[in-house]
């Protein structure tokens, strides 16, 4: 596992931020293969996000994408997991692509209404100037490239009007009970280090 840094907001919920140590070339591909993804589909989603973003089942819709989010589902679940104390299982429940360019932005909000436990942004071709994810209070992230954020679905985050250019990959997760063989939605988020 990579090292992690670990914040808190309101000093209770966790907020972990890492690199997956990508390589120029592979986050340049990764790049490319949203660029040729936004020409196929220039429409974007409609939502809380005030910038170009795909639909929430693109990991559904193409393959282009399905190394790079083997590789975050696994580093994620080993984060959540060591952190807290479990063996727990997550898999991608929605994962879409977005493109800021200036003055895009995001309105603050949660992702919890859609049953996730974690959600988490993998920073792909970012700016020196652009926009950080604000995490009300007071948590400002500056995202560089390979940079992976990891947090709880129910977590309110935001990203002011950006001056920049910053592209990258959400993912939302569920958790599969690995014991029961079955998605459980119903347990409350688990924190060991409150």
């Amino acid at each position: 596992m990579q090292e992690v840094e670990l914040y808190y907001i309101k000093k209770k919920y966790p907020v972990f931020v890492t690199y997956l140590n990508a390589s120029k070339k592979d986050l340049k591909d990764i790049n490319n293969n949203i660029i040729k993804y936004r020409e196929d589909n220039p429409k974007s989603n409609d939502s809380n996000v005030k910038a170009w973003h795909s639909t929430y089942n693109t990991h559904e819709q193409t393959d282009s994408f399905d190394s790079i989010n083997q590789k975050i589902v696994h580093e994620c679940n080993e984060i959540i997991n060591d952190f807290n104390d479990t063996k727990v299982r997550y898999e991608i429940t929605n994962m879409w692509l977005n493109m800021y360019e200036k003055g895009d932005h995001t309105v603050n909000h949660c992702h919890n209404a859609l049953g996730n436990y974690y959600s988490c942004c993998y920073y792909t071709d970012v700016e020196e100037n652009c926009s950080p994810i604000k995490f009300p209070p007071k948590l400002d992230i500056i995202p560089k490239n390979d940079m992976l954020i990891i947090f709880g679905g129910h977590v309110y985050h935001e990203v002011p009007p950006t001056s920049g250019k910053r592209t990258l990959i959400s993912i939302n997760f569920f958790n599969i009970d690995e014991s029961l063989g079955i998605k459980r939605f119903d347990v409350p988020l688990k924190l060991k280090y409150s």
